[in-house]
């Protein structure tokens, strides 16, 4: 739970993630026209460095199954008589289909088939301007008569490594964090004189958990720091923010994971319902921080859920502070919230505590009344 696993995961999602930019996905043409303006069209799609013209088909029934067994992700149908019809003035229709069950290739596809296709629609309007008298400038000028500058911000190349891989892996170790403050509690709430002997020990329940939960804390601040240096050591990846402050809701994140974890062990029967009762709290969670999906969207209940688990706050506040260098004092609402959930799950963990030792503590003395 320490080691081996987390770094197996960690290596694993590195290796998939290793392009940062998926580039090269294979498409098709079914080109039935066979005029050179069709073959630039091809020539322009298969330029982009997002897709590869893998395949030139003959129909569409044979692109269907090149979709259906994924050897093409989209296919481009353009018609018969496109050049003829270009030329006559009229507009031939072009198709694109994709694949938009496989969400992440339907969208990269679909915006590199239609960026070529709609630079190309931009040369012949202006060949077609200027075949009847215009300059290349008002030609230009006619055809796009309103300029679009596009600045995409924080991350401008789109790369899965910063926004997507940096998500994952925090997501992975919540588990792993939350999993182990759990088994490390379980073992003592689900024996009879445990917690009594942990609280005889420790003195509070402040000390209880300290003891218990350190050392872990420790190890899993180290992995998290690992996380980083795979991120920004291994991938090159930019740190725009403030690195102490970086570090500090890190920590708060360890250890609202570990309580969270703890709390889990104390409220559940034994250790099979523990690690169920955890699973159903963690494993779910990156879907709930609006990584994938926008959490503005989500219902109350999603949002409510979402906020009690420690990833949401972390996720938006490296989000803040690795890509877009948000200045400390706009993080500071998200990092009071992160910090009041760390304190919430300590103060439910302390009551947890003390509880079970009081009540095993009244069932031994009880016991040992009966027998006298």
């Amino acid at each position: 739970m320490l080691l081996p696993f987390p770094l197996i995961l960690f290596i694993t999602l590195a290796m998939v993630f290793h392009a940062g930019l998926p580039t090269g996905l294979p498409v098709a043409v079914v080109d039935l026209d066979g005029t050179m303006m069709s073959h630039q069209v091809t020539r322009m799609v298969d330029a982009t460095p997002d897709v590869d013209v893998k395949l030139q088909l003959a129909s569409l029934s044979e692109a269907k199954r090149a979709l259906v067994s994924r050897k093409a992700y989209a296919v481009l149908y353009i018609p018969k008589n496109m050049e003829r019809d270009l030329q006559l003035g009229h507009r031939p229709n072009l198709v694109m289909f994709i694949n938009n069950q496989l969400y992440t290739t339907g969208s990269i596809t679909h915006r590199a088939i239609a960026s070529a296709l709609s630079t190309f629609n931009v040369g012949v309007s202006i060949q077609t301007r200027m075949a009847r008298g215009a300059d290349r400038d008002s030609a230009t000028a006619a055809v796009e008569p309103i300029p679009l500058q596009i600045n995409p911000l924080f991350n401008p190349t789109l790369n899965y490594i910063q926004f997507l891989l940096a998500a994952i892996m925090p997501a992975i170790l919540q588990i792993f964090v939350s999993v182990s403050a759990a088994l490390s509690f379980s073992r003592d709430h689900h024996t009879a004189a445990g917690m009594p002997r942990a609280m005889r020990l420790g003195g509070s329940a402040f000390r209880v958990i300290a003891g218990k939960l350190l050392p872990y804390t420790i190890i899993w601040s180290m992995m998290l720091m690992l996380t980083d240096a795979i991120i920004f050591g291994g991938f090159d990846g930019s740190f725009h923010g403030n690195i102490a402050f970086h570090f500090v809701y890190g920590a708060i994140f360890i250890l609202a994971s570990q309580f969270l974890g703890a709390c889990g062990a104390l409220l559940s029967r034994d250790t099979a319902a523990t690690l169920g009762f955890v699973g159903v709290l963690t494993a779910p969670a990156f879907g709930f921080a609006g990584v994938s999906y926008p959490r503005i969207m989500m219902n109350q209940f999603a949002r409510w859920w979402g906020d009690m688990i420690p990833l949401t706050s972390y996720l938006e506040l490296r989000t803040d502070q690795v890509l877009r260098g948000t200045p400390i004092h706009y993080s500071l609402p998200e990092f009071y919230w992160a910090l009041a959930t760390m304190v919430g799950w300590l103060l439910l963990l302390v009551v947890l505590v003390q509880a079970d030792a009081y009540k095993k503590s009244k069932k031994k003395a009880q016991a040992q009344g009966e027998m006298a």
